[in-house]
């Protein structure tokens, strides 16, 4: 074998090293291992939060795998298929959790496998697919936690913005003009009011003697009262007795009787107003009482007629017997036949 077949040889080699481990470097970055054994886990999930193949897989902090696909399940554009990777030998408890979280500060996502804390003999087997869960960012906490605080904040300036509106309109110069001549006025208020409380206090020194001799005689009246203290109750029992006798004299039942008798006659009164009886008839019928005038009236001319023309309906005629005269009508005179 010549040097340049050597040669060749050996460059063959080379580049067949470098092929194989080119291709090795892109599976592990990928998270495809070539040469050690790894679990093939999946989730299923509505929105991964740029999720990306590469991205690391945390077990209570450290690193077990990479996430070696993510694609959309079935053609269904709604839900999104996770495949990851873990090292060989790491059992992962049923009901365990792959959650998608953030990382680092900068918003790098990667899956978080949160164990199943209760007692099982059952793992997860390369193929299974883990309960799914997606945990908000970083900055969506943040935001989270902040967008209320902003909310209250602008809600303070709105509110502050309207109480400068308030104190500037309310505080012109004409406003301020009247709070200060408002202080002077108090001012004056309390220099009288400091003036009256001298006044009083030299008048109560000045009329102490008379303010004393005022208290004597309201002491005096008070001993007075209660000296005589029988004589009133003398007096009392006066009064007393002054009403037991009108009660016993029956006055009580003299003013009902007079109670009843006024009841009664508004009665009557009402039944007359309400034209009941003869008497209500009489003064709420106006025909009857038209009826009555005529009738009288008729009377009157009556009467004045009899009295102006007597003969008219009366005559009368002597007859002699003896002494006595008879004055007879004309009804009781025989007609002559």
């Amino acid at each position: 074998m010549t040097k340049e077949q050597k040669r060749y040889i050996k460059t063959g080699i080379l580049f067949t090293i470098i092929i194989f481990i080119t291709i090795w470097g892109v599976n592990y970055i990928r998270s495809n291992d070539l040469i050690s054994n790894q679990i093939k886990l999946y989730g299923v999930y509505s929105d991964v939060k740029e999720l990306s193949e590469g991205n690391h897989v945390f077990l209570n902090g450290t690193k077990i795998g990479k996430v070696s696909k993510v694609d959309f399940l079935n053609g269904d554009l709604n839900k999104l298929v996770v495949e990851f990777q873990i090292r060989n030998g790491i059992q992962i408890p049923d009901s365990s959790i792959a959650m998608i979280t953030s990382t680092d500060i900068m918003g790098t996502m990667g899956l978080k496998i949160i164990l199943n804390k209760n007692k099982t003999d059952k793992y997860y087997k390369s193929g299974d697919t883990l309960i799914s869960k997606v945990e908000n960012s970083l900055s969506e906490e943040v935001n989270k936690q902040i967008l209320p605080l902003k909310l209250k904040t602008e809600n303070m300036l709105g509110t502050l913005d309207s109480l400068l509106i308030a104190f500037r309109s309310v505080f012109n110069p004409k406003t301020r003009s009247n709070i200060k001549q408002s202080f002077e006025h108090i001012q004056i208020t309390l220099k009288n009011l400091e003036h009256t409380t001298n006044t009083l206090d030299t008048l109560m020194t000045s009329e102490k003697a008379r303010i004393a001799r005022i208290i004597d005689n309201a002491e005096s009246i008070t001993d007075n009262l209660k000296n005589n203290n029988e004589n009133i109750e003398k007096i009392l029992s006066n009064f007393g007795n002054i009403s037991d006798s009108l009660s016993a004299s029956g006055f009580v039942n003299i003013i009902h009787n007079a109670d009843t008798a006024i009841f009664k006659l508004n009665t009557v009164l009402n039944k007359v107003e309400k034209g009941e009886g003869s008497l209500g008839l009489l003064i709420q019928d106006e025909k009857l009482y038209n009826e009555l005038k005529k009738a009288s009236s008729d009377l009157d001319d009556l009467l004045l007629d009899i009295k102006n023309n007597p003969k008219r309906y009366v005559r009368f005629s002597a007859v002699d017997f003896g002494k006595k005269i008879i004055i007879q009508s004309s009804d009781s005179i025989p007609k002559n036949e």
